[in-house]
């Protein structure tokens, strides 16, 4: 993802470069409008649509205590990751304009280098905001350490503020990605891998929110999350120059990635193959948003068994990518050493056979002087 600078000259209004060099102003606008609609009586009840979470449910006790506004999921979601998802573009672009392109021009990165900087940098702060955010929610809404809570009263169609809001705003940040996309002039060969990662994001975590499996999904998402912002944060240290720290926060990632991969596949096997068949209401019932069906279960664990095992292949081969660089890398080395040894050898027999060339002549001459020339001497014994 390059950066963004603004030219001198002005582009022309609704140009291609207008749109991409504006477009986080263009946006933020339009997210202003939705906020000023709720400030007036008669556009405010369109607003909030769009603005606040949608499909509350208000119960009383004993007719007189109000309890905890519960949330589920319905179709005016659309709306509100709508506007979410413009709301995540205004924020990419600040932090890309006031934060990394400014740590990239003092690094002074090549082109390929930015744009994987730029790429992590963006990913960095979402993935430890969420992963910060949803271990929060994990401990307050207490499935650890009673883990048995991620499958006791399902379905769990109602959802608390934070749950819902937790689950929309990711749902959101991966829509925004789509467009980014076009804004940071991603080239051809970058688009089909980001859009591969995007989708399997979005059919996850949706697929999660409408079939009521939120509680496993926040728990593996957390930790998934965790590890990948370590991930992405050694990526920027090694683009930055930090080979040395970056190399020993790698192993660290490496053990930690297994780690996470074994852990998610616990935690859904323990949830779709041991707890949810326990409970009394296992079966099919879309109106209470029951999908407690063998079926669906064991769709839903092979899709995510199939998933960590696909990212552990990816990561195997990244490793043996890595140990074929590493010898390729040490080969050459062990040659430019062996020529430098044949070099000095050379150089030494070459100084020896100079010294000796040089005693020879020093001899000579000293015979020339103390004796005369080899023919004056010749003469001599001649006459």
């Amino acid at each position: 993802m390059p950066s963004r600078r603004k030219s001198g000259k002005n582009a022309p209004i609704l140009s291609h470069e207008f749109v991409i060099t504006n477009h986080g102003d263009i946006v933020s606008c339009i997210c202003m409008v939705f906020m000023i609609g709720l400030m007036f009586q008669a556009t405010s009840k369109v607003a909030s649509v769009f603005i606040a979470p949608q499909h509350n449910v208000s119960r009383t006790l004993n007719g007189t205590e109000d309890l905890p506004t519960k949330y589920t999921n319905g179709p005016k979601d659309f709306c509100t990751i709508f506007f979410y998802s413009m709301a995540w573009i205004v924020v990419h672009a600040i932090i890309q304009e006031y934060v990394w392109d400014k740590v990239s021009r003092k690094l002074r990165l090549s082109k390929t280098k930015n744009t994987k900087f730029n790429d992590s940098g963006t990913l960095l702060p979402f993935y430890f905001f969420f992963a910060a955010w949803g271990a929060d929610i994990v401990v307050k809404e207490g499935f650890i350490p009673n883990i048995s809570k991620l499958w006791d009263g399902y379905p769990h169609n109602e959802m608390s503020f934070t749950l819902k809001f937790y689950f929309i705003l990711q749902i959101s940040f991966w829509v925004h990605c789509f467009p980014e996309l076009y804004f940071t002039r991603a080239k051809r060969e970058e688009i089909f891998p980001k859009v591969q990662l995007y989708i399997e994001y979005l059919l996850f975590i949706w697929a999660a929110y409408m079939l009521n499996f939120t509680r496993v999904t926040l728990c593996c998402l957390v930790v998934h999350y965790a590890v990948e912002t370590l991930y992405h944060g050694i990526r920027m240290l090694n683009i930055s120059g930090k080979a040395d720290v970056a190399q020993s926060l790698f192993w660290v990632w490496t053990v930690l990635f297994a780690i996470t991969r074994f852990a998610i596949i616990a935690l859904t096997v323990m949830t779709f193959w041991y707890g949810l068949p326990r409970l009394d209401n296992a079966g099919l019932n879309v109106d209470v948003g029951n999908f407690n069906s063998p079926p669906i279960r064991l769709t839903a664990m092979a899709a995510v068994i199939l998933m960590q095992a696909w990212l552990a292949w990816n990561f195997i081969c990244y490793q043996i990518k890595l140990w074929r660089e590493r010898v390729s890398a040490a080969t050459p080395s062990k040659k430019k050493d062996t020529k430098k040894k044949s070099k000095k050898d050379s150089d030494k027999k070459k100084k020896e056979e100079t010294f000796v060339e040089e005693s020879d002549e020093m001899e000579a001459d000293e015979y020339e002087k103390t004796n005369g020339s080899p023919q004056a001497a010749g003469k001599a014994k001649k006459s």
